[in-house]
């Protein structure tokens, strides 16, 4: 209680410390009562517990009855000192808790103020290649970030509002497009089968080409038909993520004009935004060491 009372005006100070000891008289005010309630018999019996000697100095200032008085005031007294100072601490701990509510709010919200939030910063970034390579809403651009043997999407962007949502799920690094780019650098695809003609044949060939099984395959809401992989790398060869453009249509990638685009510098520009933004980038191991 002395860390609550500490910051105020030293006169409230005194009154609060003086509320928190309001346990001691409620107690003697209990007892007061309970001998002026008692019977008459009672009392006599009371008083004769008490020493000879204190009896008579007590008789000497006053008699039995004036005692009773002031027993009865100081029992009063105290009965008012227990239930305005168990009052007044109980405002006291609910008006600083409620401080430390508030205060704990406004932490949270400086909090989410100065976050990042890394997918909208990432997709904001895609966006400027969606626009650079014109494409449409037949088209999507998604980067991924290597995770403990594992693929997030951590930025995606296309003008299809279904194809652009936020995938909740990780990426295997054997499997799809992403896999074959993570292995050779760069990888291009434009066979699969039209899955509007021949669906049968569309998952045949993901299943046969990319390690997919039936129940991944169905799960895919873009079914693209042509795909291009980049592979993205750090100065020291380090795999730091794959950006993947894919399209519904075969011919609806430049490959050439892409791959133009992105030689080194391009690379080690978004590689560093990467690894700069590291720790505002959700990951499994961090869920891992949080207990997840």
């Amino acid at each position: 209680m002395d860390l609550y009372v500490n910051d105020l005006h030293p006169f409230k100070r005194f009154l609060h410390k003086v509320a928190i000891y309001g346990l001691y008289p409620t107690i003697l005010s209990a007892i007061g009562f309970a001998y002026i309630g008692a019977p008459s018999n009672l009392q006599i019996s009371v008083r004769h517990s008490l020493p000879a000697k204190l009896k008579e100095h007590m008789l000497m200032l006053c008699n039995a009855d004036t005692w009773l008085i002031v027993l009865f005031c100081v029992t009063v007294f105290c009965a008012i000192w227990g239930g305005v100072g168990s009052q007044a601490t109980v405002s006291l701990v609910n008006r600083k808790h409620r401080e430390v509510l508030d205060e704990n709010e406004q932490l949270k919200e400086e909090s989410n103020s100065k976050s990042i939030n890394c997918y909208k910063l990432f997709t904001n970034y895609l966006f400027s290649y969606f626009q650079r390579f014109a494409f449409g809403p037949n088209e999507r651009v998604s980067l991924y970030k290597l995770d403990m043997d594992m693929f997030s999407c951590i930025g995606r962007y296309s003008d299809n509002e279904i194809f652009k949502s936020k995938p909740s799920r990780l990426y295997p690094r054997n499997q799809g497009c992403i896999a074959k780019a993570w292995e050779i650098g760069n990888f291009q695809d434009t066979n699969a089968p039209d899955p509007t003609a021949d669906l049968a044949g569309w998952k045949k060939y993901n299943i046969d080409n990319f390690n997919f099984d039936i129940g991944q395959i169905e799960r895919i809401r873009m079914k693209s038909r042509a795909f291009y992989g980049i592979r993205l790398q750090n100065h020291q060869k380090i795999t730091v993520a794959v950006l993947v453009f894919e399209s519904l249509e075969p011919d609806g990638l430049p490959f050439g004009k892409i791959d133009r685009f992105f030689k080194n510098h391009e690379i080690c520009t978004i590689v560093n935004l990467i690894e700069s933004l590291e720790k505002h980038i959700p990951s499994l191991e961090d869920a891992r060491a949080e207990g997840f």
